[in-house]
Protein backbone atom coordinates (compact mmCIF):
# COMPACT_ATOMS: atom_id res chain seq x y z
CA UNK A 1 0.00 0.00 0.00
CA UNK A 2 1.46 3.48 -0.93
CA UNK A 3 1.45 6.06 1.71
CA UNK A 4 0.77 10.02 0.84
CA UNK A 5 0.76 12.77 2.92
CA UNK A 6 -1.04 16.25 2.16
CA UNK A 7 -1.10 19.33 4.14
CA UNK A 8 -3.50 22.09 3.76
CA UNK A 9 -2.09 25.51 4.58
CA UNK A 10 -4.34 28.18 5.62
CA UNK A 11 -2.60 31.87 5.55
CA UNK A 12 -5.24 35.04 5.79
CA UNK A 13 -8.15 32.90 4.66
CA UNK A 14 -6.87 31.65 1.71
CA UNK A 15 -5.25 27.34 0.77
CA UNK A 16 -2.45 27.21 -1.02
CA UNK A 17 -3.06 25.32 -3.88
CA UNK A 18 -1.31 23.66 -6.76
CA UNK A 19 -2.96 23.37 -10.42
CA UNK A 20 -1.41 20.48 -11.96
CA UNK A 21 -0.88 20.38 -15.42
CA UNK A 22 -2.30 16.86 -16.32
CA UNK A 23 -6.09 17.05 -15.05
CA UNK A 24 -6.14 21.03 -15.01
CA UNK A 25 -7.44 20.02 -10.91
CA UNK A 26 -6.11 22.16 -8.03
CA UNK A 27 -4.47 20.04 -5.18
CA UNK A 28 -3.18 20.85 -1.78
CA UNK A 29 0.69 20.15 -1.66
CA UNK A 30 2.18 16.91 -0.93
CA UNK A 31 2.93 13.57 -2.65
CA UNK A 32 4.75 9.91 -1.66
CA UNK A 33 6.26 8.75 1.85
CA UNK A 34 9.38 7.30 1.53
CA UNK A 35 9.58 4.31 3.14
CA UNK A 36 11.08 5.12 7.03
CA UNK A 37 10.07 8.40 7.10
CA UNK A 38 7.20 9.59 9.89
CA UNK A 39 4.11 11.17 8.06
CA UNK A 40 4.50 14.79 9.80
CA UNK A 41 8.24 14.40 8.34
CA UNK A 42 7.11 13.78 5.34
CA UNK A 43 4.46 16.32 5.01
CA UNK A 44 6.94 19.05 5.91
CA UNK A 45 9.24 17.42 2.81
CA UNK A 46 6.75 17.52 0.11
CA UNK A 47 5.99 21.17 0.79
CA UNK A 48 9.01 22.51 0.71
CA UNK A 49 10.23 20.33 -2.16
CA UNK A 50 7.18 21.76 -3.92
CA UNK A 51 6.65 25.53 -2.66
CA UNK A 52 9.73 26.31 -1.12
CA UNK A 53 7.86 27.25 2.32
CA UNK A 54 8.71 25.30 5.63
CA UNK A 55 5.60 24.46 7.32
CA UNK A 56 5.49 24.41 11.37
CA UNK A 57 3.94 22.18 13.27
CA UNK A 58 1.69 20.29 10.52
CA UNK A 59 -1.47 19.11 12.44
CA UNK A 60 -2.77 15.37 11.62
CA UNK A 61 -6.63 16.07 10.45
CA UNK A 62 -7.54 13.27 8.26
CA UNK A 63 -6.79 9.41 6.99
CA UNK A 64 -8.03 8.58 3.87
CA UNK A 65 -8.05 5.89 1.98
CA UNK A 66 -8.01 5.50 -1.75
CA UNK A 67 -9.09 2.54 -3.87
CA UNK A 68 -8.78 1.81 -7.46
CA UNK A 69 -10.94 -0.81 -9.05
CA UNK A 70 -11.61 -2.40 -12.18
CA UNK A 71 -15.13 -3.84 -10.40
CA UNK A 72 -13.18 -7.55 -10.03
CA UNK A 73 -10.06 -6.42 -7.55
CA UNK A 74 -8.36 -3.02 -6.42
CA UNK A 75 -5.62 -2.23 -8.34
CA UNK A 76 -4.11 0.28 -6.55
CA UNK A 77 -4.53 1.24 -2.67
CA UNK A 78 -3.04 4.18 -0.76
CA UNK A 79 -3.39 6.00 2.73
CA UNK A 80 -3.14 9.56 2.63
CA UNK A 81 -2.58 11.45 5.55
CA UNK A 82 -3.75 14.54 5.91
CA UNK A 83 -2.41 17.52 7.60
CA UNK A 84 -3.46 21.46 8.24
CA UNK A 85 -0.78 24.00 8.83
CA UNK A 86 -1.11 27.51 9.65
CA UNK A 87 2.36 28.70 10.29
CA UNK A 88 5.14 28.26 7.97
CA UNK A 89 8.44 30.56 7.23
CA UNK A 90 10.43 30.91 3.59
CA UNK A 91 9.66 32.62 0.00
CA UNK A 92 6.95 30.78 -2.04
CA UNK A 93 8.17 29.48 -5.55
CA UNK A 94 7.03 31.46 -8.45
CA UNK A 95 6.56 27.87 -9.73
CA UNK A 96 6.35 24.26 -8.29
CA UNK A 97 7.79 21.48 -10.21
CA UNK A 98 4.53 19.84 -10.12
CA UNK A 99 2.80 22.80 -11.18
CA UNK A 100 0.97 26.11 -10.97
CA UNK A 101 0.76 27.51 -7.23
CA UNK A 102 -1.62 29.51 -5.82
CA UNK A 103 -3.83 31.04 -3.00
CA UNK A 104 -6.78 30.09 -3.37
CA UNK A 105 -9.38 31.98 -1.17
CA UNK A 106 -11.15 29.57 0.99
CA UNK A 107 -14.68 31.21 0.09
CA UNK A 108 -13.33 30.24 -3.71
CA UNK A 109 -12.86 26.41 -3.41
CA UNK A 110 -16.30 25.54 -4.65
CA UNK A 111 -15.35 27.52 -8.03
CA UNK A 112 -12.25 25.56 -9.08
CA UNK A 113 -11.94 22.16 -10.83
CA UNK A 114 -10.58 19.76 -8.48
CA UNK A 115 -11.71 16.00 -7.53
CA UNK A 116 -14.83 16.26 -5.85
CA UNK A 117 -13.46 14.20 -2.99
CA UNK A 118 -10.71 16.34 -2.42
CA UNK A 119 -13.70 19.39 -2.27
CA UNK A 120 -15.18 17.51 0.38
CA UNK A 121 -12.74 16.75 2.46
CA UNK A 122 -10.74 20.03 2.39
CA UNK A 123 -13.85 21.80 3.47
CA UNK A 124 -14.19 19.16 6.18
CA UNK A 125 -11.40 20.00 7.91
CA UNK A 126 -11.99 23.72 7.29
CA UNK A 127 -15.07 23.95 9.06
CA UNK A 128 -14.98 21.34 11.68
CA UNK A 129 -12.46 20.28 14.33
CA UNK A 130 -11.67 16.32 14.82
CA UNK A 131 -10.08 13.84 12.46
CA UNK A 132 -11.90 12.96 9.57
CA UNK A 133 -11.62 8.98 8.18
CA UNK A 134 -12.38 8.53 4.79
CA UNK A 135 -12.81 6.06 2.00
CA UNK A 136 -12.89 6.98 -1.35
CA UNK A 137 -13.26 4.39 -4.57
CA UNK A 138 -12.08 5.20 -8.17
CA UNK A 139 -13.11 3.20 -11.38
CA UNK A 140 -9.87 2.76 -13.34
CA UNK A 141 -10.49 5.71 -15.90
CA UNK A 142 -9.66 7.25 -12.50
CA UNK A 143 -13.64 8.66 -11.85
CA UNK A 144 -15.37 9.27 -8.51
CA UNK A 145 -17.39 6.19 -7.65
CA UNK A 146 -18.47 6.71 -3.56
CA UNK A 147 -17.14 8.36 -0.94
CA UNK A 148 -17.79 7.28 2.76
CA UNK A 149 -16.72 10.30 5.78
CA UNK A 150 -16.53 10.26 9.11
CA UNK A 151 -15.84 13.36 11.27
CA UNK A 152 -16.58 13.40 15.41
CA UNK A 153 -18.51 9.88 14.59
CA UNK A 154 -21.02 11.16 12.52
CA UNK A 155 -20.89 10.20 8.64
CA UNK A 156 -20.69 13.69 6.10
Amino acid sequence: MQRITNCMIEYEGRLLMIKKPKRGWWYVPGGKMEHEELAPEAAAREVYEETGLTIRRPELRGILTHLVTDGESYMEKRTMFLFYAKGFSGTLRSRSPEGELDWIPVSGLDDIPMDEADRKAVSAVLNEPGILYGTLIYNHHRELQETVFELNGRRL
